[in-house]
């Protein structure tokens, strides 16, 4: 009997055995991809949460699991540098004929708090250059700031400004047109001359912003000389959640207020996003008094679409930002003797009560861009094709009769199209061939009634280029050309209205070269010798009248008559004056030391630039526009030398420390003189502790900065109003340049702030200036007229989900 029994259980454990058996033959196929550029992901682990079936993506990506008992399998995705996913598989709501499971992973994006140094993926190929990133916190916690203050904080970076609301980035010593500025892929136009005008960009729409501190002409084209600032938007991820956030703060300095909301989401092939911003600003204070006319008030929206195919990705973009920004009332002189006045005087001689309102001078700002772009992906590599379009328009307000006609009015129209073609390895080499259109139509619209300050004009440019990258050992070897022909077509008027026409055009073949090394585990070298050029822009060559508190001659509107002195009595040509487009060759050096908690970074540069252009006082005058003082285009050869330090700490595991110093000397060497309007020597220190937790928040972190910029030592001489006035000193075009003032003092500034977050609310609190020092930056151009800002509270309050 129980011989039979134990026979009974036997089969009956056969046969459930042989039933397992056939019913643990399913097969699960799949896929791994890159969610961004939709290229294969090798060595990726799959697995299932017990461990029980794995498996390991080839080189195209492909993986399977075998020998499946279950109906539904939830597994893992895992690879270094990327996102881990859990991916629902069901057999029952699947048919056999469907293909593999696609799985996209995104790039996990856990950066330090600030600046972190990236390669390839910001130079698009060019490891060699010397690039810093900040990330979406980190530009979460400037949302009060232009684009120029919000790099200020990158080692060899700063802005010049024309007071508090205009403000251009400056890369080792250079600054407007030639630093490019790459916004959602595409170049940004604007009237991008001289230090008075800065981009119209809204950085609360940013996912982060890059900073090329080296020549990238071959990459990005021309007017990158001194370096590229690459602002990236929204990266419409794909199986993402519905995600969103509202922001709102208030700053004491110009009683200022601000609010930016946005939304967006993911599915399995498409996404998108939707964002705004407004913020309004009244007059800011220094520490002693308030300076008028300084506010400014902005408005912004931004929306992109994404559709995602296997091998197609197509995205649009659609930006748009305007402003109304103050100048500085006071810098506006209706007398020579009143201009003296104010330079020597020790605050504004005009003043007035707190307000919102933005008198004259004033701009008044519109910037519209459209965007797309399509990837293609093939066996022979990825295709990526660009188009772009957009409108500018700049209205500028002085202080005049009939003040409320703009003194000018420009409407620029820029075309941008690419396409690029990112090839597969060939023996041994990876890189990109691109082709590039660029078209700009610059308008002067009617009822100024002043002559146009610039001509009317389009400018036409046609690129190839090539960048490949060769890695050998612990080395990488990288190759760029480029070659750029601009075309260039004018249409003004004279001074007794007749028109004047002209054509020219440049040619110019650029080049880089770089290497990369690994010199241990903890020592990293890289190297970059490049060349950049740049054509002279309108404002340098045909500059003509009052613009704020100056009036300017561009380098084809004056020139020198028998007694060397200044003629503006007719518009020349290159037949009259020659003027070369500038050359520039810059030689930039970064050893980097990673090992535990410290991270050094020793950068050192040279960078010299044949035909530079640059704007110097040229003398006091009085024209039918008013009086003023005189500025002049010149051109000249000049010298860059500078060096970076940046040193980073984690003293422990709440506290980390930032130590950083620039230095840059500068000289025209073909006349042996000093340049104007370059940055000073500054220190600075930051030190981060993330708090114990009390009130029951899960975030909390104080971090205190300080800085120390010193007196300019290379300042021009000074010569006073006074003394052109009192005919102890004359000007002449081959006198030596000077500036109006001393440069100012040194001066210490100190900022804390404090970020805390509770679930989905967050908020932050920050006290710049907090010890209320009274100081000039010689890179503000108001510098002459007032004192800068004095101390301001930010609160910000935010909740995202």
């Amino acid at each position: 009997m129980r011989l039979r029994i134990s026979f009974i259980f036997l089969g009956l454990f056969l046969a459930l055995s042989s039933f397992a058996q056939s019913e643990c033959d399913k097969v699960i196929n799949g896929r791994v991809l890159d969610q961004e550029s939709g290229l294969p992901l090798a060595y990726a682990v799959i697995k299932d949460r017990k461990a029980k079936y794995s498996a390991i993506s080839d080189e195209e990506g492909y993986f399977t699991l075998t020998g499946i008992c279950e109906d539904e399998l939830d597994f893992e995705v895992i690879l270094l540098g990327y996102k881990s996913v859990i991916h629902h598989h069901d057999f029952k709501n699947r048919q056999a004929e469907e293909n593999a499971d696609l799985i996209y992973l995104s790039v996990d994006e856990n950066l330090l708090e600030s600046v972190v140094v990236e390669g390839s993926e910001l130079v698009g190929g060019l490891e060699s250059l010397t690039a810093e990133k900040l990330s979406r916190s980190a530009i979460s916690a400037k949302t009060n700031q232009s684009l120029a203050s919000a790099i200020g904080d990158v080692q060899g970076v700063t802005f010049t400004s024309l007071g508090s609301n205009v403000q251009l980035p400056v890369i080792h010593g250079l600054y407007g047109n030639r630093i490019l500025i790459i916004n959602n892929n595409v170049k940004h136009g604007f009237q991008n001359w001289g230090a008075k005008h800065a981009p119209e960009i809204d950085i609360t729409g940013a996912d982060n912003i890059s900073v090329i501190k080296g020549a990238a002409g071959v990459r990005y084209g021309s007017e990158a000389l001194g370096g590229v600032v690459v602002v990236e938007g929204n990266p419409l991820r794909l199986s993402q959640e519905s995600y969103g956030g509202v922001t709102a703060g208030y700053q004491t300095n110009g009683r200022g207020y601000n609010a930016n909301a946005f939304y967006g989401e993911g599915k399995e092939k498409f996404s998108y996003h939707l964002g705004g911003n407004f913020r309004k600003v009244g007059d800011r204070s220094t520490r002693d008094y308030l300076l008028y006319n300084t506010g400014m008030e902005e408005y912004s929206a931004n929306a992109g679409f994404r559709y995602h195919l296997p091998q197609w990705d197509f995205k649009a973009y659609y930006s748009f930002v305007d402003q109304t920004l103050g100048v500085l009332r006071p810098s506006v002189a209706r007398t020579i003797e009143k201009f003296a006045e104010i330079i020597e005087a020790e605050e504004p001689i005009l003043m007035r009560d707190f307000t919102y309102s933005i008198d004259e001078p004033r701009q008044d700002l519109s910037h519209h861009l459209v965007k797309t772009e399509v990837d293609w992906y093939s066996s022979v590599g990825k295709f990526e094709l660009l188009a772009s379009y957009q409108v500018n328009n700049r209205r500028e307000f002085d202080v005049r009769r009939n003040a409320e006609l703009p003194v000018i009015d420009l409407t620029l129209y820029t075309t941008d199209n690419r396409l690029e073609w990112y090839h597969p390895e060939i023996g041994g080499m990876s890189g990109s061939v691109g082709v590039q259109f660029f078209s700009q139509n610059n308008d002067n619209n009617p009822g100024t009634g002043t002559s146009p300050f610039i001509p009317n004009y389009n400018n036409y440019r046609t690129s190839i280029f090539a960048i490949e990258s060769l890695q050998k050992g612990k080395s990488t070897y990288e190759l760029g050309l480029r070659l750029d022909h601009e075309f260039n077509s004018v249409r003004g008027r004279e001074r007794d209205q007749s028109i004047y026409t002209n054509e020219f055009s440049f040619t110019n073949l650029t080049a880089t070269l770089g290497i990369v090394r690994d010199l241990s585990p903890e020592w990293n070298f890289r190297t970059n010798l490049g060349t950049a050029w740049r054509a002279p822009n309108m404002a340098e060559l045909y500059s003509f009248g009052q613009a704020g508190f100056r009036i300017e001659y561009g380098l084809w509107r004056y020139e020198a008559d028998e007694d060397g002195q200044l003629s503006t009595d007719r518009v020349l040509t290159g037949q009259d004056k020659e003027v070369n487009a500038e050359k520039g060759v810059k030689w930039i050096n970064e050893f980097r030391y990673r090992k535990g908690e410290h991270d050094l970074a020793l950068t050192g540069y040279v960078n010299y630039i044949d035909n530079f252009i640059f704007l110097r006082p040229g003398g006091l005058g009085s024209f039918f526009w008013g009086p003023g003082p005189i500025y002049i285009y010149d051109q000249s050869d000049a010298l860059f030398l500078g060096a970076d330090i940046t040193y980073r700490r984690e003293f422990s595991k709440n506290v980390r420390g930032n130590f950083g110093a620039s230095f840059l000397w500068s000289k025209n060497v073909e006349r042996n003189e000093p340049l104007i309007n370059q940055p000073p020597i500054n220190v600075n220190a930051e030190i981060s502790w993330d708090t114990p937790s009390f009130l029951n928040l899960d975030e909390s972190k104080l971090i205190l900065s300080t800085s120390y910029t010193f007196r300019q030592f290379q300042a021009p001489r000074t010569v006073s109003p006074d003394d052109l006035l009192s005919g102890e000193e004359e000007f002449n075009l081959d006198a030596e340049i000077f500036d109006w003032k001393d440069a100012p003092d040194g001066y210490f500034l100190a900022n804390v702030l404090w970020q805390w977050k509770k679930g989905k609310l967050g908020g932050q609190v920050e006290v710049r200036n907090m010890l209320n020092t009274s100081y000039r930056d010689y890179l503000n151009q108001m510098w002459l007229f007032a004192d800068d800002l004095g101390r301001n509270v930010l609160i910000t309050f935010n909740y995202n989900f």
